[in-house]
């Protein structure tokens, strides 16, 4: 029963951890060479995300750390560019939950408990303060540069440096967090977003892409989040990814399950 308990902490914190976003203070030394090359570096990812407009599936494998305590699951991973981003995590041969985001709402659903949330992002306290949405969540998964508020961004959006290697773009006009990807020129990879209070250094959360396959799709990457009180960090590696539009959206049986209030759930959590 605790280890059911602990697998649904799972899903709750997978669900925070996506949608906590807030980030570091900006850098300031920026070279003329390396403003010019912040246009071709924005292009290309642009460009990327172009291509990527099919629906994809895949299979999931999540390992989850947080206040000491570890957990490694299973699922799967959906996504229709524009309209959904569909987790579900698995144990002992079944689904114990799913978290969905969709244009108008965030959905957390535990099958043990038979209990869900469902919440416009603006009745989402942390997620009302940080301004993010959809769009936001879903460059996340998608490996893209994002701007909350914006559909689309262009190197005016940005200030930038090149340091060790890495050119790190600054979004600009944020004004309740500062949000920093970490790009690698050599064929314009997103490899880090860092998102992090300019109030508190440590409240920070970050989105490392460790791997990326033959298509050039993220099949291994990191969340981390610390300053919630207690740090936790989610690996989470894709198989079997491929281009499939044959799922829908969660229908809840009303009758069967119980909503409860978003705030409360969340705070259930840090307790695990």
């Amino acid at each position: 029963m605790r280890k059911n308990k602990y697998i649904w902490g799972v899903v709750c914190v997978l669900a925070l951890l996506v949608s906590s976003c807030r980030s570091t203070k900006g850098i300031t030394e920026v070279s003329p060479e390396t403003v010019a090359h912040t246009e071709k570096i924005v292009s290309a990812l642009n460009g990327k995300k172009v291509e990527r407009t099919l629906p994809l599936t895949a299979k999931l494998s999540l390992e989850l750390q947080m206040g000491g305590k570890g957990v490694s699951v299973g699922g799967n991973l959906k996504m229709k560019r524009d309209e959904a981003i569909q987790l579900s995590v698995s144990a002992f041969f079944m689904e114990v939950g799913r978290i969905e985001f969709t244009p108008d709402y965030m959905l957390v659903l535990d099958r043990m408990g038979k209990q869900y949330v469902k919440a416009a992002y603006q009745d989402v306290d942390f997620l009302k303060r940080s301004g993010l949405d959809f769009n936001a969540l879903q460059a996340l998964f998608w490996n893209e540069l994002f701007v909350p508020g914006k559909k689309t961004v262009a190197d005016q959006d940005f200030t930038v440096e090149k340091k060790n290697g890495l050119v790190y773009l600054l979004a600009k006009e944020v004004s309740l967090f500062s949000l920093q990807f970490a790009v690698k020129p050599e064929g314009n990879l997103l490899l880090q977003t860092r998102i992090a209070s300019p109030q508190n250094a440590t409240q920070h959360f970050e989105w490392h892409y460790l791997h990326f396959d033959g298509n050039g799709i993220p099949d291994k990457m990191q969340m981390s989040v610390a300053g919630l009180g207690k740090e936790a960090k989610a690996v989470m590696t894709l198989s079997n990814i491929r281009n499939n539009a044959d799922w829908t959206l969660t229908q809840i049986p009303e009758n069967k399950y119980k909503r409860v209030d978003a705030s409360t759930l969340f705070k259930k959590l840090l307790q695990l």
